[in-house]
């Protein structure tokens, strides 16, 4: 592929096992972390979750999270109200919003995941903060 720059692919993605205390496997992959970043990113990730997978309700209290529904469609729990979500969809799960995703239908759910820290985080790692 001569002249195409692949900046990540999903392959070689992780099984993980019981995400955020959910029973049953999914698929991760981080394609970047914080420290080959500029700015406040703390990283960029694919998941999915099978047919009838969950990833599990959590808390961030550090990073904020932004989904973007790939393919599939799921359920989105924030703060324990549901929204069924698709392709195309752009989920914010603020600091401190409750958060998990639930796969619906017989696809499952595939998302791309942008983890950004917030202001308190942000100040320490820049030094700005103790």
């Amino acid at each position: 592929m001569t002249g195409e720059l692949v900046v990540g692919d999903t392959s070689a993605a992780s099984a993980v096992q019981d995400v955020h205390g959910a029973a049953g496997a999914s698929e991760w992959k981080c394609f970047t972390r914080r420290t080959w970043l500029h700015g406040d990113w703390e990283a960029v990730e694919w998941a999915r979750i099978p047919p009838g997978g969950v990833s599990g309700e959590h808390v961030h209290s550090r990073t904020e999270e932004v989904y973007f529904i790939l393919s599939g469609r799921g359920e989105i729990l924030l703060d324990g109200v549901a929204t069924e979500v698709g392709p195309g969809d752009v989920v914010l799960t603020g600091l401190g919003t409750k958060h998990g995703l639930r796969a619906l239908g017989d696809q499952g759910v595939t998302w791309l995941v942008v983890e950004v820290s917030g202001p308190r985080t942000a100040a320490v790692l820049r030094g700005e903060a103790s």
